[in-house]
């Protein structure tokens, strides 16, 4: 009886240091996510500090698709493309790249969708969401927008190109042709 009394101790003090290593790589493991996650934080916030401190603005940008992260970014707000792709992880072997302008600057509240090879392009709908960059929109860009056509498209290229860009929305009254009824119609489809 002695025997088997040593024999169930030593059972039971096994388990206990196998639940004791259980225990303590699960919080070892908790806790080195936590700090993980607390680390993240820490670095978005010091480069967005930093990127105030600098005095750029930031831009937030939807990416879907054939993305190895697909998310919300933070970007300088002359950001391209390819530096958006690059912080969702960079394209997976399924991407379209040559249905991709990878140099083309980015706007603020965008949702860009990369397609996978075949993929039929919804354009379409990103479209609708997107507004018009009157700063750096071409005469085409500038020429879907309502109620512009090829003389107030070409008027809007001209006063930028000579005062240096917009500034403020409302400056584009002072484009000849642009009143308070052709303003009001566009306010919601352009920004600067």
């Amino acid at each position: 009886m002695d025997k088997l009394d040593r024999n169930k101790i030593l059972y039971i003090l096994i388990v206990l240091v196998f639940l004791g290593v259980f225990w303590g790589w699960y919080h070892f493991k908790e806790s080195n996510e936590a700090t993980l996650r607390v680390a993240d934080t820490t670095a978005v916030k010091e480069a967005d500090g930093e990127n105030s401190q600098a005095g750029e603005s930031r831009i937030m940008v939807h990416i879907t698709g054939a993305v190895n992260k697909p998310g919300v970014v933070s970007l300088n707000q002359d950001a391209r493309l390819i530096e958006a792709i690059e912080m969702v992880g960079g394209l997976t072997e399924s991407a379209d790249v040559n249905s991709l302008n990878l140099a083309r600057k980015l706007q603020d509240e965008e949702k860009i969708h990369i397609p996978a090879i075949g993929e039929v392009s919804q354009t379409t709908t990103a479209s609708e969401n997107t507004k018009v960059n009157i700063n750096t929109a071409s005469l085409e860009e500038l020429k879907s927008l309502p109620g512009v056509g090829d003389v107030i498209a070409q008027g809007i290229i001209d006063y930028r190109e000579k005062n240096g860009g917009f500034t403020q929305l409302d400056e584009l009254k002072n484009v000849t042709r642009i009143g308070d009824k052709i303003f009001d119609g566009l306010s919601e489809s352009i920004t600067i």
